[in-house]
């Protein structure tokens, strides 16, 4: 066999790049894995891969039968062959790649950058999926007439294109230096193989699309926001083209959630795009710094916390709300509170009314009571947080109001919480520029916080069944200035006694300050 063609990575079996083969550099580097890795070891895996071909073809035709001669033999006899002793088991095979195909084509083929995924495993490994596509490409001169040749070439596109996709699996796992490149040229090599073909006219468009945004997303990492824009917009509007066709495909109906996901993402980058063209004229890349450090921050929750902090949609509202903060740095308006501090903190302003019953026999009633809250905008990076939701609040139910026994008696209580200062700092708020001051990153979403409301609600009313509670109102993040002293965040003195224990225990330098 030809080494131009048949020269493979030792790593994922892939062929390697006719100019690599060609070069006299001991070095060569996968087009499809991305692994660079000395000639010699891919040398040695080719002769690798061909003792397991031959080793298949012997167990597969006749003893004694040459198939390097197979053009010179009569049709019969090769249809004969192929059809006894090769055809049963590359079906077998064949229909084992293709329920694996159809599963890895219902998940998610890409990633938001500086992001990773790894919540599908496919079943074979690459090398595995590229030595069946030799296997049957080495049986090819058996195939006489139309259906057997069909067969093969049917194992052998759908083998090419499934190992070429595992391998993009293994990339969305890994935020390594150009890896969308590596992912786009096998989306585009897997529709090259599959175009044509009966049935497969939606995989290619999806391969297409997913190509021309994951050259988007590559050339987003290098700065170009223009280029990137064009290249993803013509993605997911071909991927909008397809998904209803998708839903009413018997076949591949698989694909309508997943490629659902992809248009999400693309949206999430879009907005990346927005944001990284509004708030730096000069330096695209600064921004995208601020963004991959969002991403690289790692995050521990509990498994209810799931389905709001593992949703990559919600990055769309976080990335908005830090457009907005950073745009104060130059020109634009956020919702800042009076103060002199020079770094300004995040929360989540929370208007809450409850009623409790106080009194006795003919002298009880019910008391409405209205009280503000703010919530750590940034809660979601404190596993403390989630695990104890009062930790994260101007905690006003942990200071009872002073009154006395006679009060609760006679029924003259008018409240069994204590807001202190807190309701002047929410009246305080007025639309201002950040100016110089430094602005640490709100991180949590608005549906997170209304979630984490239920929870301490849920926690206060367990420990105090007096009260009623109504739906509490997430209003909007409010910036509250303070100060920065021995690496903790000092706030207001207005604050009191109900300076969240999030605040309290943490170190300024492990927070997101821009």
């Amino acid at each position: 066999m030809d080494e131009m063609i048949a020269l493979r990575c030792k790593f994922c079996g892939a062929p390697l790049e006719e100019k690599d083969v060609r070069s006299d550099t001991p070095y060569v580097t996968c087009p499809s894995c991305g692994t660079t890795q000395q000639r010699m070891d891919a040398k040695a895996y080719l002769d690798q891969l061909m003792g397991q071909v031959k080793s298949w073809i012997s167990s597969a035709i006749p003893s004694g039968f040459n198939i390097s001669g197979a053009e010179n033999i009569d049709p019969i006899a090769r249809h004969s062959i192929f059809t006894r002793d090769v055809k049963g088991k590359i079906e077998l095979e064949l229909m084992e790649y293709k329920f694996s195909n159809i599963s890895l084509l219902g998940n998610c083929l890409l990633a938001v950058p500086f992001s990773t995924c790894s919540n599908f495993r496919p079943v074979h490994t690459s090398a595995k999926a590229f030595e069946f596509n030799a296997k049957v490409k080495s049986v090819a001169a058996l195939a006489v007439d139309q259906e057997s040749q069909d067969l093969i070439d049917e194992a052998a596109t759908l083998s090419q294109s499934y190992a070429m996709m595992i391998n993009n699996i293994a990339l969305l796992s890994e935020d390594k230096e150009g890896r969308y490149t590596l992912m786009a040229n096998n989306f585009t090599e897997s529709a090259k193989a599959l175009k044509g073909k009966k049935g497969n006219d939606l995989i290619v468009t999806r391969f297409e699309a997913l190509a021309d945004i994951c050259n988007g997303m590559e050339k987003l990492l290098s700065g170009n926001t223009a280029d990137s824009s064009a290249l993803i917009t013509k993605g997911k509007t071909s991927l909008i083209g397809i998904k209803d066709k998708i839903f009413t495909d018997p076949q591949y109906g698989i694909m309508y959630q997943s490629v659902g996901q992809e248009i999400s993402i693309c949206d999430i980058v879009m907005n990346i795009i927005q944001i990284v063209n509004t708030t730096s004229s000069n330096d695209p890349l600064a921004m995208l710094n601020v963004i991959k450090k969002v991403f690289d921050i790692k995050m521990e929750y509990p498994q209810k916390w799931g389905y709001l902090l593992g949703n990559r949609d919600r990055y769309n509202e976080i990335f908005e709300n830090i457009a907005a903060a950073l745009n104060a740095k130059n020109g634009g308006l956020i919702p800042i509170t009076t103060g002199s501090g020079d770094v300004l903190m995040p929360f989540w302003e929370v208007d809450l009314r409850y009623s409790f019953v106080t009194g006795s026999l003919w002298a009880k009633k019910g008391v409405e009571v209205k009280e503000d809250l703010l919530i750590c905008a940034d809660f979601v990076t404190d596993p403390g947080c989630l695990s104890n939701p009062a930790s994260a609040f101007t905690d006003i139910f942990k200071i009872r109001p002073a009154k006395s026994i006679l009060a609760g008696i006679k029924g003259n209580e008018r409240s069994i919480s204590s807001g202190e200062g807190i309701g002047r700092i929410q009246d305080s708020v007025a639309n201002n520029g950040a100016g110089t001051r430094r602005i640490v990153l709100p991180l949590s979403t608005k549906a997170e916080a209304e979630k984490l409301c239920v929870e301490y609600l849920a926690q206060r009313t367990e420990s105090d069944s007096k009260f009623k509670l109504s739906k509490p109102d997430v209003q909007k993040v409010i910036y509250i200035p303070c100060t920065i002293e021995n690496d903790r965040i000092r706030l207001p003195d207005t604050f009191g006694k109900l300076v969240p224990d999030r605040i309290t225990r943490t170190e300024a330098d492990k927070l997101l300050i821009m």
